[in-house]
């Protein structure tokens, strides 16, 4: 099918693209759009990783997959940072080992790089899908996974916030679990809808003009309600019932735009395809771009609120040309990042 998997990495595209725009200051400028965005952006990216998610495959082949698509990239990409900060930024040796040792957490708290904790996170998300389907999986009828994918949003939104903070043994208080596993049950219930609905809903479902009508109506008439949004890093679901139905909604929204504009014009198909296919290197490297620069420009320009805007197309460019000049023509360096070369 592949009118599918075009939409579906524009979906990914468009989302980079938000996630970029999100950590970049936005709420100073654009607290609506920044509201936008955090009201959807990570339950959509469980719910895409989850899309081809195979159940069937044996446990010890998922950790081998799984491991060099997510954890291969993300221990990689902490060895480049503290090699190249050991180097250049000065960071004596004693620091540098004590965040290696926080980074092998991996969770977002601990992180400088904070957005990378998605990887570890969908790590988790991924053995918690495995799980889920050797319990369910057995049986014929969708309705014991259905009630099951319930039960683990409703106990994953309750819980939320359980393990932020708390006591590790020698680590003292921590906030979160290692790998984010504290929120491997509200992002493995996207996760697991990702791939449900991708196997049962019509293959056009998606383009139905009232799919699009509806979930922009459910999404911003909701927004416009109610302040409340979702930030999962920080363990943050401000309203259990709202926030749930803006996500859906919100994911629902992104994929019935992405399906119209697969059939736009070719270059905008193949501008979001791109930054779909590649936007785990964007991910890795947005960050250090636009903390750099930020401080750079408001230096220059004298601290205006709209920094942001400038930086925004250098946070995207930069991980773009690393990855056209670094990864994508050296077939070990790509693997290490977790994409498959194509050339």
């Amino acid at each position: 099918m592949p009118k599918r998997v075009a939409y579906i990495d524009i979906a990914k595209g468009i989302g980079i693209l938000l996630v970029v725009l999100a950590h970049n200051d936005l709420q100073a400028f654009a607290p609506f759009l920044h509201q936008f965005i955090y009201a959807f952006h990570m339950p959509l990216f469980f719910f895409l990783s989850g899309l081809f998610f195979k159940p069937e495959i044996g446990f010890l082949e998922l950790l081998k997959k799984r491991f060099d698509s997510l954890l291969k990239p993300y221990f990689f990409s902490i060895f480049l940072i503290y090699f190249f900060a050991l180097f250049f930024d000065k960071i004596g040796l004693a620091v540098i080992l004590l965040r290696l040792a926080k980074a092998v957490y991996a969770n977002g708290f601990f992180l400088d790089w904070v957005a990378m904790w998605f990887l570890p996170a969908l790590f988790s998300m991924n053995l918690v899908a495995f799980g889920f389907y050797w319990l369910f999986g057995r049986f014929s009828s969708p309705w014991p996974r259905w009630v099951g994918l319930a039960a683990m949003l409703g106990v994953g939104i309750l819980t939320l916030d359980t393990f932020v903070p708390f006591n590790l043994f020698f680590l003292g208080e921590v906030k979160g679990l290692p790998f984010s596993l504290d929120l491997a049950l509200v992002g493995g219930f996207f996760f697991i809808l990702g791939r449900e609905v991708y196997r049962q809903v019509p293959e056009g479902w998606f383009g139905s003009l009232w799919m699009l009508i509806g979930s922009a109506v459910g999404l911003f008439g909701l927004m416009l309600v109610s302040p409340a949004t979702i930030d999962l890093n920080i363990r943050r679901w401000d309203d259990p019932l709202i926030n749930t139905i803006e996500a859906l909604a919100g994911i629902v929204f992104i994929l019935a735009v992405s399906w119209r504009l697969a059939r736009g014009p070719g270059w905008l198909v193949s501008f979001f395809s791109y930054m779909g296919r590649i936007s785990i290197v964007i991910l890795i490297f947005h960050n250090p771009v636009q903390s750099y620069l930020t401080s750079k420009i408001d230096l220059l320009i004298g601290g205006s609120p709209y920094t942001p805007l400038l930086v925004y197309p250098f946070a995207v460019l930069v991980p773009v040309l690393l990855y056209e000049v670094g990864i994508r023509p050296n077939p070990l360096v790509s693997g290490l990042f977790g994409i498959k070369n194509t050339g």
